[in-house]
């Protein structure tokens, strides 16, 4: 029986990223990406006139850059195991007091949603403000194959940093808490844009990157040292 998917590119031939190192990401195409994580703040809670402010304030943060920016709303994994180890905490403590039926009960219970966190994959709200910046010259991507210096490198590690700096500042002055994004956690943020389906913990870090990078031959130089994150 003929091959029906002979001459069908590979999905990783559809994915852009080269590599995750130093905080950023790097593209095939030689763009480099840094991302900060921005906690929500639930409008709800405030009144219409705090609402109306702080909008206020979020649009003239937005004018403030010079840069171009992506916003990205997602959804994480709700992590509870500070909450769980309390409550195993509080168990052990019970039992040693003597009451074995609600330390009993608190057992249940954390084993109840751990059980839970397995099967269901509780979901948070993940908001991410993505920084890109392209450190080859646009001429030379007309007239040739982008080249990926060491010194362009370095030049767009020292731009993303700056941007970052300026994007965290801005934030923080409107009262919205942002840290930007490790080598890790940006893994992370891809894999579950692209295996939205698979739970994080079931998938370990080198596996998710090897799932992102794309296994053909780069049109760019290999940076010095360059190994992408395991």
């Amino acid at each position: 029986m003929p091959n029906q998917n002979r001459g069908i590119p590979s999905t990783q031939d559809h994915l852009l990223v080269r590599a995750v190192r130093d905080h950023i990401v790097i593209l095939r195409t030689g763009e480099m990406a840094a991302a900060i994580e921005v906690e929500g703040i639930d409008l709800t809670r405030l009144s219409d006139d705090a609402q109306k402010g702080l909008i206020a304030q979020y649009e003239n943060f937005l004018l403030t850059l010079r840069f171009p920016y992506q916003l990205v709303v997602a959804r994480k994994r709700q992590r509870l195991e500070e909450y769980l180890a309390y409550a195993d905490a509080e168990a052990q403590k019970r039992e040693q007091e003597g009451n074995k039926a609600y330390a009993q009960a608190l057992h249940g219970w954390v084993n109840f949603m751990l059980d839970v966190v397995r099967q269901v994959n509780p979901q948070a709200p993940l908001y991410v403000m993505v920084l890109p910046y392209d450190p080859i010259p646009p001429e030379e991507r007309l007239h040739g194959r982008p080249l990926l210096s060491t010194d362009r490198y370095q030049r767009g590690l020292d731009e993303l940093k700056h941007r970052v700096d300026q994007a965290v500042r801005g934030l923080a002055r409107i009262g919205l808490a942002s840290r930007r994004l490790g080598d890790q956690e940006l893994v992370a943020v891809l894999h579950r844009a692209y295996h939205p389906a698979i739970p994080d913990y079931r998938i370990p870090p080198t596996a998710r990157l090897k799932s992102l990078i794309a296994q053909t031959e780069s049109e760019l130089t290999t940076l010095p040292g360059e190994n992408p994150i395991e």
